[in-house]
């Protein structure tokens, strides 16, 4: 949650940054046995972000395929396999990048959130163009 408040932050002090901020929560500690309350969402509540529940960890496994197919294309630092489960992340694509059948790869990228956060500013305000809709 600590990395959520920090997102904020980042957003408030980046207010006139053309950015679309997905954040995807999934069960991934004991504690995890449902979704976000209320209380935990509204940690960020600037308009440009959308928060989603991964009950499944779909997300994660995606990442996973993607990075497990080209290991090369995302110069991780550490080995992933199919037990790997991405969390407490923060990824930053460049403007019009899609993600067709794997991820693109981020401009910017950092774990966890808490510690990648001062790079998180520099690398929204480096997006030029408008956000995908």
């Amino acid at each position: 949650m600590r990395g959520a408040s920090a997102i904020q932050d980042v957003l408030s002090e980046n207010a006139r940054a053309a950015v679309r901020v997905l954040i995807v929560w999934e069960p991934v500690i004991v504690t995890d046995v449902a979704m976000p309350t209320s209380s935990t969402l509204a940690r960020v509540h600037d308009a440009r972000a959308a928060q989603f529940w991964d009950q499944d960890r779909a997300l994660s496994g995606d990442i996973i395929r993607s990075v497990m197919a080209d290991p090369d294309r995302y110069s991780l630092p550490d080995e992933v396999d199919e037990k790997t489960v991405v969390w407490d992340v923060v990824a930053v694509f460049p403007p019009g990048a899609t993600w067709d059948r794997d991820i693109p790869k981020p401009s910017f990228y950092g774990s966890p959130v808490v510690d990648a956060i001062d790079g998180l500013g520099p690398a929204i305000r480096g997006a030029k163009s408008s956000p995908p809709n």
